[in-house]
């Protein structure tokens, strides 16, 4: 969409820097279809069986940088962090506004959500965070503004 002056304006929900990414390369997940092209179904617990959950949802680009962080972590003794999976694909909106989450596009999943709540700064230990960062995972720990250590995604949210 255009404005008078031939700016582009984007819906509110794509308004965030992460969303203006998934957007762009992936489109709107909410369209007809968008699922089978970019969701796969993980089976995780096939090569992972200490991950929390048997099977989970994921963007098809995530998954890989999920399998090889994981095998990393796996290696190091650090997968022994990972208490709990709370979400990954689900179409929702940030904190009650009009800005799609960037779980929407199955790019983020939230893990020990009870040990590290929202505004905290979270209780992984450095070497679990820099694994993830050297995957291309960013953390919500990291984030300059409000911090969200349960989440990690294959954008940058802050």
């Amino acid at each position: 969409m255009f404005n008078d002056s031939n700016e582009l304006r984007l819906p509110v929900v794509f308004s965030g820097p992460a969303q203006l990414i998934l957007y762009t390369r992936y489109g709107d997940p909410r369209e007809p279809g968008w699922r089978n092209k970019w969701i796969h179904k993980w089976h995780v617990q096939q090569l992972y069986p200490w991950f929390p959950e048997k099977e989970i949802e994921v963007h098809k680009h995530f998954w890989p940088m999920l399998q090889d962080a994981f095998l990393e972590l796996e290696k190091l003794g650090l997968h022994s962090e990972i208490k709990t999976y709370h979400a990954c694909n689900d179409l929702v909106y940030l904190h009650e506004s009009p800005v799609l989450s960037v779980h929407s596009w199955g790019a983020a999943i939230d893990l020990n959500a009870e040990d590290n709540p929202n505004g905290t700064m979270g209780k992984w230990s450095k070497d679990f965070i820099k694994v993830m960062t050297q995957k291309g995972i960013f953390c919500g720990q990291n984030w300059s503004g409000v911090k969200e250590p349960m989440h990690f995604a294959m954008v940058d949210g802050d």
